[in-house]
């Protein structure tokens, strides 16, 4: 989707706002400094993994930590997994249906990962890959954008709708613009927890299901307007869903046109230029109890919906932290190493570690203690 001019001009605007601050903003302290008075892990160093350190591509698309500890990796050359300091990489060689691998997802019953790549459906089981595809399964689209474990089912979110895999029985269900609420069948995320299913459509918001009952509840923009949230807070902030998390009873979702969280009670939503999201462009996102990770084409941002931690990249390609705590001015860090990307494409993080896909290798946020936290690098 093309960029307009004003966010061009915005995003300049931001950018020169954050290199000048460094020169007169009494804010700006040194990087040794611990981080106060922020209720959740604060990133000190990235240690970035690229091609030259075993990266089989640049752009990684998705990233998992498995139960088991080892790491999985989405990339535009494969699926590679890094088990200690060992790495297997998975191509069509091996089965896999598509080398592009775009999400991932694991059974935790059975440890297994499933990926979904630009061909197809993949499950990884003791060294073997099984291949699900439109043409020999139930699977409603080759191109799978989002996968998700629920139970002992298998969701894949599709370009032509959601499919419902019982592991049991092998059946798949379809859920389209024909059969659900879904006004077109683009579905770009998937998630779930044991009673309901949560997905993401592209010109339809978030679409709320009830596998037992077959019940939908739709979660649509109020304000109806494409480019503009016309009044906040009301709703999701766009129809256009790139991406949910459902996490603590929170539901977390990011458009082309900013981000909005919903705790059951309202909504909240922010977009660039009037709240602390550095861009509107938000691809991703990742919970972990009330705190959320933003990936955005304008870097990494960390939320629990009232504190804002940033981490951007300099037009020099150096390290910048943004902190906006409630009712204070904004904090302005440089950083000894940065994201090796701006463009965030995926997240996992825990309280001990992240892990974040861009579009020129792997990041592995080391957190530092946090004063007044028990928080650790580890």
């Amino acid at each position: 989707m093309k960029t307009t001019h004003l966010k061009r001009q915005t995003r300049c605007w931001r950018l020169l706002a954050v290199l000048g601050w460094a020169a007169v903003c009494p804010a700006w302290t040194a990087p040794a400094e611990p981080v106060a008075d922020v209720p959740f892990p604060v990133i000190e160093r990235f240690e970035n993994l690229r091609q030259a350190q075993g990266m089989p591509s640049r752009k990684i698309h998705s990233v998992l930590k498995a139960s088991d500890g080892r790491l999985w990796i989405g990339t535009w050359e494969g699926l590679l997994v890094k088990d200690g300091n060992q790495f297997r990489h998975y191509t069509t060689a091996d089965g896999l249906t598509h080398k592009m691998v775009l999400c991932l997802a694991e059974d935790l019953k059975t440890g297994d990962p499933w990926a979904g790549t630009m061909r197809g459906l993949n499950r990884v089981s003791a060294g073997r890959i099984t291949g699900y595809l439109q043409t020999d399964s139930g699977l409603p689209n080759n191109v799978v954008y989002g996968v998700d474990v629920i139970g002992g089912h298998v969701w894949a979110a599709t370009a032509a709708g959601t499919g419902n895999l019982d592991l049991k029985t092998g059946r798949w269900r379809l859920y389209d613009h024909q059969n659900s609420p879904m006004h077109e069948p683009w579905c770009y995320a998937v998630r779930g927890t044991p009673d309901r299913v949560f997905i993401g459509v592209w010109g339809g918001g978030i679409l709320e299901h009830g596998p037992v009952v077959e019940s939908f509840k739709e979660y649509r923009d109020p304000d109806k307007d494409f480019h503009f949230d016309l009044v906040p807070d009301d709703g999701p902030i766009n129809d256009i869903t790139s991406w949910i998390a459902v996490e603590d009873g929170v539901i977390w979702q990011t458009t082309y046109f900013g981000a909005s969280r919903y705790d059951g009670r309202k909504w909240r939503t922010w977009v660039e230029g009037k709240s602390p999201l550095p861009s509107n462009f938000t691809q991703f996102v990742w919970a972990r109890g009330k705190v959320a990770w933003i990936g955005s084409d304008r870097g990494l941002s960390v939320t629990d919906a009232d504190t804002w931690v940033n981490y951007l990249v300099s037009e020099k390609g150096d390290g910048v932290m943004e902190i906006h705590r409630p009712g204070r001015p904004v904090e302005v860090r440089p950083m000894d190493t940065a994201l090796p990307s701006a463009f965030v494409l995926g997240v996992w993080a825990d309280d001990r570690k992240a892990w974040i896909a861009t579009s020129d290798g792997l990041s592995h946020g080391i957190f530092t203690a946090t004063r007044g936290s028990n928080v650790a690098s580890q």
